[in-house]
């Protein structure tokens, strides 16, 4: 696999952007129906997820540069990662979660070098 180019990483910043709009909305929504799915138990910390997750969208989105936000992006998704690695040891879901949020996280880290790289 080679190499992103910048316009794809731009690209998948967007993409980023707009999932993340989604999954924060839904977690402030309706953390206590959404945020066991993640291994987040805690309604509180559930919400914080989300508002944070909503705070980065407009960055993720059309900031410039862009790389800090996806940066800051995989940051949060590796502390969730953790926080679900604790609390919800025996949760296949969250497990799972976890799991894609760690690919989505290298995923992103490589659109994030490609970004920075480029100086977008």
């Amino acid at each position: 696999m080679g190499r992103m180019t910048p316009d794809n990483a731009e690209r998948a910043a967007v993409r980023v952007g707009v999932l993340t709009a989604a999954i924060g909305g839904v977690l402030t929504a309706a953390p206590a129906r959404v945020g066991p799915l993640m291994g987040l138990t805690d309604r509180r910390a559930t919400r914080i997820v989300g508002l944070t997750d909503l705070a980065l969208v407009p960055g993720l989105l059309r900031g410039r540069p862009r790389w800090p936000w996806l940066a800051a992006r995989a940051l949060l998704n590796l502390t969730i990662v953790g926080y679900a690695v604790v609390t919800a040891r025996r949760n296949r879901r969250a497990q799972v979660a976890a799991v894609a949020l760690v690919a989505a996280t290298v995923s992103d880290l490589g659109a994030m070098s490609a970004l920075r790289s480029s100086g977008r």
